[in-house]
């Protein structure tokens, strides 16, 4: 936590600055020093590079970065690091399905493994193990930034530099690299008011806004949902606005055939494929804290539902129904939110009573219930939308305007007529 206790400061102003000899990266590691290693490393993509340096420099007491790896965290708080009954309480929120544990140990198997074993004299397979790679992963994860490896103008870490050169669209080289001391500000969401920026020989943090005396300096990692939030860095934010729910492309597809016949589910295979070459299908639909249906997952349900002469006659005209609400379609939504909420174990009275039983609860179980909560609110809030809702009346025809002109007419002339006429006294 950084606070400025001392002054204020005001937008643009230099909080700090950094060396560029600093930064951990594949081209400032020892490792790339290794001349037998250099074209296995050069070859390495992703993340694997740095994963690799971090490795090798975080088990060597003569590292540079020796100091920086003794404060950096060796546990972590994140789902890739949970029990199953922890894991649990993930059932039907949008973090379960991408932990991606088995992807990641997958890639130390088949791609950083092999190097391993090949370089004895440089690694150790009772040292550079699955657990190292995985505290390395997820440090890159909580405390990498991305920036150039020799700027040459001024760039923000998390954008890339629009000021190219003009000989050349291509935008510059990234690297990402690990920042000692930059990755120490704090995230809260909503709240940013600082950025690092890449300098030529140097890293500066500035402020983005003003900063009034004993605030807290936060450099966050965006405006993210809860799921985002515990899934990447392992914590959560009480009441998220910018929490969303996802509703896979698998359920809406589901929910919307599931009463057809073998030969009608064929005419559906055709529906599926058009609506993903028009990219309109998606592999999830978000809802945000709002409720709102999006307007792909209106359309979506009109294709699907619609009868075989008018998807046969949208074919061939190209163009898509509008994604306007109707009765049916409003009926199909309820059940594809419904079905929805149905994955996840518990309800919301059953979340609130774990969270008030805080002393049974673990943070990671804590953590959990939060992002269901989030989500389920969501769920609710768009399910009552959907309940409430009612059509638009339907524009009056020119007829109808006429004859309720005509009414209004006579009834003004009815009243002027009457106007002046003694009221007949009520016995």
């Amino acid at each position: 936590m950084v606070l400025m206790e001392s002054a204020s400061f005001q937008e643009g102003e230099l909080l700090f600055s950094l060396p560029r000899s600093i930064l951990l990266s594949l081209h400032t590691s020892d490792l790339a020093k290794c001349e037998s290693l250099r074209p296995e490393l050069e070859a390495l993509e992703g993340w694997n590079p740095l994963i690799l340096c971090m490795m090798y420099e975080s088990q060597r007491e003569k590292s540079k970065w020796k100091s920086y790896f003794d404060i950096l965290p060796k546990k972590f708080s994140t789902p890739m690091f949970w029990n199953d009954d922890e894991l649990r309480h993930l059932d039907g929120t949008g973090v379960i399905g991408k932990i991606g544990k088995e992807e990641a140990e997958k890639a130390y198997t088949d791609i950083l493994l092999p190097i391993i074993n090949a370089h004895p004299e440089v690694f150790s397979l009772t040292v550079h193990t699955v657990d190292l790679f995985h505290i390395c992963g997820s440090l890159i994860m909580a405390y990498s930034f991305e920036g150039e490896p020799a700027a040459s103008t001024s760039t923000s870490a998390d954008q890339s530099d629009s000021d190219s050169d003009s000989d050349s669209d291509a935008a510059p080289p990234t690297v990402i690299t690990m920042v000692p001391l930059a990755d120490m500000l704090n995230h809260r969401t909503g709240h940013n008011n600082a950025r690092l920026f890449y300098e030529p020989t140097q890293l500066e943090m500035r402020c983005i806004k003003n900063i009034a005396r004993g605030e807290q300096v936060y450099n966050t990692y965006g405006d993210r949902p809860n799921a985002d939030l515990l899934r990447m860095y392992g914590f959560v934010d009480e009441m998220n606005e910018y929490d969303v729910v996802e509703i896979s492309g698998n359920v809406v597809v589901e929910v919307c055939c599931k009463d057809e016949e073998e030969k009608e589910q064929k005419v559906s295979l055709k529906r599926i494929e058009f609506l993903l070459e028009e990219d309109i299908l998606d592999d999830y639909f978000v809802l945000d804290t709002a409720g709102n249906i999006p307007p792909e997952l209106i359309v979506t349900a009109k294709i699907l539902s619609m009868p075989p002469a008018e998807f046969a006659s949208m074919q061939e005209t190209q163009r898509l129904p509008k994604p306007k609400m109707t009765p049916e379609i409003c009926t199909m939504l309820l059940e594809v939110l419904e079905y929805r909420l149905s994955l996840y174990r518990t309800s919301l009275e059953d979340d609130d009573a774990l969270l008030a039983a805080s002393d049974f609860v673990t943070i990671n179980c804590r953590n959990a219930i939060t992002v269901q909560l989030g989500e389920k609110r969501i769920l609710h809030t768009a399910l009552d939308r959907l309940r409430v809702w009612q059509p638009e009346p339907e524009p009056m025809t020119t007829k109808e305007k006429r004859s309720a002109n005509k009414g209004g007419k006579d009834a003004k002339q009815g009243g002027e007529r009457d106007e002046g006429r003694k009221k007949p006294r009520v016995k």
